[in-house]
């Protein structure tokens, strides 16, 4: 869940300046509306008086030139060091224009010791204003700094000097602290009070509230209380009251009605906190829904960039998160490994967010581990046609990067080394579960092992009282259990997660079907697992790599000495077990080259290399390898359903592919 802004909206400004005068004046609140930001005669607004110099200089905050107002303020303090309102519209400068909060909250903190030291506290009315306004901006600052503990305080000193309580705003702080009780009566607080703005915020807080203290059904009610009161209110809904009930609604397992609730999220005002791109672009790669996924996560940066600058990138590394996720589940290991090297050393603050940070940074290490483990599969499935010499190497590099996985994996265990993180990681939608995508919960089998997995699911389980999320802990339990080599609970477990999954978890959906068919190879042999396997293969065929799982096939059809070199390939391949049952793998002579295709049971064309000519001039096992290469994308590269969206917008044409992402990892 993400907050409410910390701020009015703007049809409510005037009522609230007049009555409190708890504002945030860098959003232009207050008097002085229409006075010439360059005037130098600025007049001062009742209880804000000021020389004309700083009267200018706030001028400019509050008209956004937050540029122009730093540099203002930095002249007046070279000048006159000692005065307040120079260093507060540093503070103001610093926070709302650079989002650099330790700066912001030094001078807002020797505007408000310059200020009472010259006028005392409480200070006469006469300047009273400026007063209110340091205390509260001091609780800002605290607050983007994650100092909730001096947030509340600086709050609680605002309420002993000036009415009205601030009632509402400590509700997100209490939550914070994990003081649910306190922030519920807050909320209460804010709704009794009657004043709109304070209601806007506690029905806010209570959607969050309830989802932080584990009650699902009550963060449910509550986001639909805030998202109707919003709707009901004369500026309507905006992004952060539609994303909050949308994460409620994933938390029901109501992925149709988050997903129409995020397209409305897309239309409506902007708001501070929350992108319902970022949010589709993962609801869509969880459905295996490639083109929409990539088209919304396009719109991230965008959508972002309409935000102040002091929040533009409070979600950033959020961004990341999906976008590495989305790059894993359609096999571009490289791009995903980029940008979680970047987002295991850049985390998030997590002010604005109501959910565990360190829950977070574990799923981004479990990206970065299978987006590693897949770049050591794919240096081994390049080199199989190659000579004993170069596989070496391969191995080599593999086992290196593999290494690499392990490190990441150590991460992940390491941060969910709490039994309550642990536990709640398995519990999907919910806060506990922060935002890990399901189809990736399964890697810790292998990070922390199958009989702690498996316990961990129990206990989860137990704790849930959601009827809906009984398949997801089968799909877990399902894949401890083939880890541990118990084929019959195994697909036990696997045939009823499948039965009881949404539409909407695909990638999930594939995962499950992998491991079942993997545990029927194992007990009944390739006969029995091949239909689940081209279920597999036609949904996330990628899935396989990163489980390690080789496909069973019996290899025919060898000519020339080039077809001889890849069907070795094909053998040595770890993505093929070669035998005598399984998927055939034809290969054809075609002019100078090898066409080969992975054909079913009834001889369906399951994927098929190209058969362009490689240069005739390199040697055998380099132009088998070119062969082999194609034949690894042409069966293991993500299938992209034209209906999902416009080809044409993924590789610039409105040809069929079996690779769409080409060309599109400059953005």
């Amino acid at each position: 869940m993400v907050r409410s802004d910390p701020k009015p909206r703007p049809l409510k400004v005037l009522a609230l300046a007049l009555a409190s005068g708890l504002v945030c004046a860098a959003l232009g609140i207050g008097g002085g509306v229409g006075v010439d930001a360059q005037d130098p005669f600025a007049v001062a607004e009742p209880g804000a008086p000021g020389e004309p110099d700083e009267l200018v200089a706030w001028q400019l905050v509050r008209a956004k030139k937050l540029v122009e107002a730093r540099e203002a303020a930095q002249e007046i303090l070279d000048a006159r060091p000692d005065s307040a309102l120079g260093h507060f519209v540093l503070a103001h400068a610093y926070h709302y224009g650079e989002a650099n909060f330790p700066r912001a909250l030094h001078h807002a903190e020797q505007a408000l010791a310059l200020f009472e030291a010259e006028y005392g506290s409480p200070p006469p009315p006469t300047v009273e204003l400026w007063h209110r306004r340091m205390i509260y901006e001091l609780a800002q600052a605290h607050a983007d700094l994650d100092h909730y503990p001096e947030q509340l305080a600086w709050y609680a000193r605002f309420d002993e000097l000036y009415d009205p309580d601030t009632l509402a705003a400590r509700a997100w702080p209490l939550m914070k602290l994990r003081r649910f009780e306190d922030a519920r009566t807050a909320a209460r607080d804010g709704l009794e009070s009657g004043i709109d703005f304070q209601v806007e915020i506690a029905l806010n807080a209570l959607c969050a509230i309830e989802f932080e203290a584990g009650d699902d059904d009550a963060s449910y009610a509550a986001c639909r209380q805030a998202l109707e009161h919003a709707r009901n209110s004369p500026q309507g809904a905006n992004a952060v009251d539609l994303t909050n009930f949308a994460e409620a609604a994933r938390a029901a397992f109501q992925l149709d009605e988050a997903e129409e609730v995020l397209l409305e999220a897309a239309e409506a005002p902007v708001a501070w906190y929350g992108n319902p791109w970022l949010e589709l672009g993962d609801l869509y790669t969880r459905g295996a829904r490639f083109a929409e996924a990539l088209q919304a996560l396009q719109r991230v940066p965008g959508y972002r960039a309409q935000r102040p600058p002091h929040v533009q990138d409070a979600d950033r590394n959020e961004g990341r998160r999906a976008l590495a996720g989305f790059f894993l589940a359609v096999g571009r290991y490289a791009d995903a490994r980029e940008i979680t090297e970047k987002a295991l050393v850049m985390p998030d603050r997590r002010s604005h967010n109501s959910r565990d940070p360190y829950q977070d940074r574990a799923v981004v290490a479990l990206i970065d581990r299978a987006a590693v483990r897949g770049l050591a599969a794919e240096a081994r499935e390049e080199a199989a046609a190659l000579g004993l010499w170069e596989r070496s190497r391969a191995w080599l590099e593999a086992a290196e990067q593999r290494f690499g996985g392990w490190m990441s994996g150590r991460q992940a265990v390491q941060l969910l080394a709490d039994d309550g993180r642990l536990v709640g990681t398995f519990q999907i939608g919910t806060s506990r579960a922060a935002i890990v995508p399901p189809w990736i919960v399964g890697e810790l089998v292998d990070v922390a092992g199958a009989a702690v997995v498996d316990e961990a699911t129990r206990l989860a389980r137990e704790r849930d009282g959601r009827q809906a999320a009984g398949p997801y802990y089968d799909a877990f339990q399902a894949e401890a259990a083939w880890r541990e080599g118990d084929e019959d609970r195994a697909i036990e477990l696997a045939e009823r997660s499948a039965s009881g999954l949404a539409d909407g978890e695909a990638m999930l959906r594939a995962r499950v079907d992998a491991i079942h068919a993997a545990a029927l190879l194992e007990r009944d042999g390739a006969a029995a697992a091949m239909p689940l396997f081209e279920r597999v293969l036609q949904k996330d065929p990628g899935v396989l790599r990163r489980l390690a799982i080789a496909l069973p096939v019996r290899v025919d059809g060898t000519g020339d000495s080039l077809a001889e070199a890849v069907a070795d390939g094909v053998e040595r391949s770890p993505r093929f077990d070669a035998d005598d049952e399984g998927f055939r793998v034809s290969l054809t002579p075609v002019g100078a080259s090898v066409e080969v295709c992975l054909l079913s049971a009834t001889d369906a064309r399951l994927g098929c290399s190209a058969a362009a000519d490689p240069d005739v001039n390199d040697a055998e096992d380099t132009r088998a390898r070119a062969v082999l290469d194609a034949f690894h994308q042409a069966v293991f590269a993500p299938r992209v359903d034209l209906s999902q969206g416009d080809m044409g917008s993924l590789d610039g044409s409105m040809r069929s592919t079996r690779d769409p992402m080409d060309g599109l990892l400059g953005f």
